[in-house]
């Protein structure tokens, strides 16, 4: 149903929608209670602005979340399901198991880990994203104004993603950052529709993996 071969992928009745951010307009779109956009002209292209930083390509934090993953975390699977640090049967299992999509930066990532040039810009551009954040919650509550939108829902994913690494540090001293991620937990679509789908073992590699390469992400962000 994707031509990417990729999640998402949404069918509603005889529709098929794919991509994260269009699937969220679509929703919003059809199911128009609550309304989800911001009230304003100016907070729906902060918010639309702010979707786009998600899905840039190569330049998107999208992708930034998944190097950093992978350079924190999830390296460490797929090197004991080969079994050795052969350079060769490494990158044979990168071909055999992973999306063509994404072969082009795990070599580096998986082979470099922390050290990679992708994982430390990666982790720089979080560290710049969570910068604009606080600079904008100084304004209101939420990413795009006073009520909650398809901006903060997006990147709430992402932030979990970062606290499931233990990476909680980057936002310690941004106390509106902090503020606002509680309260995006508080919800009780959090609650209901994020912690009911967790998979212990996936959280256990993050978890074990983040405490591990958390030292290195601290240098990279105080260099």
């Amino acid at each position: 149903m994707n031509s990417k071969a990729v999640v998402p992928t949404l069918v509603h009745g005889n529709q098929v929608i794919t991509e994260s951010n269009v699937i969220l307009e679509y929703l919003d779109d059809a199911f128009p209670e609550p309304v989800l956009r911001p009230r304003t002209a100016h907070g729906r292209a902060r918010m639309r602005l702010l979707l786009m930083r998600l899905d840039s390509g190569s330049d998107g934090i999208h992708h930034d979340i998944s190097v950093i993953t992978y350079g924190a975390a999830y390296r460490l699977q797929l090197l004991e399901r080969v079994g050795n640090r052969d350079r060769e049967a490494i990158d044979a299992e990168i071909d055999r198991s992973m999306n063509a999509n994404s072969k082009r930066w795990l070599q580096e990532t998986v082979h470099e880990g922390t050290e990679a040039e992708s994982f430390k810009k990666a982790i720089c551009n979080m560290d710049a994203l969570l910068g604009d954040f606080e600079t904008m919650l100084m304004r209101s509550d939420w990413l795009c104004g006073p009520d909650y939108s398809l901006a903060d829902l997006a990147y709430t994913s992402y932030m979990t993603r970062l606290e499931m690494l233990n990476f909680q540090g980057m936002w310690s001293e941004r106390p509106r950052v902090r503020s606002w991620y509680e309260r995006l937990k508080d919800r009780s679509s959090y609650r209901n529709g994020i912690l009911d789908w967790l998979n212990p073992d996936a959280v256990k590699v993050l978890d074990e993996g983040g405490r591990a390469a958390w030292p290195e992400v601290r240098k990279i962000l105080t260099f």
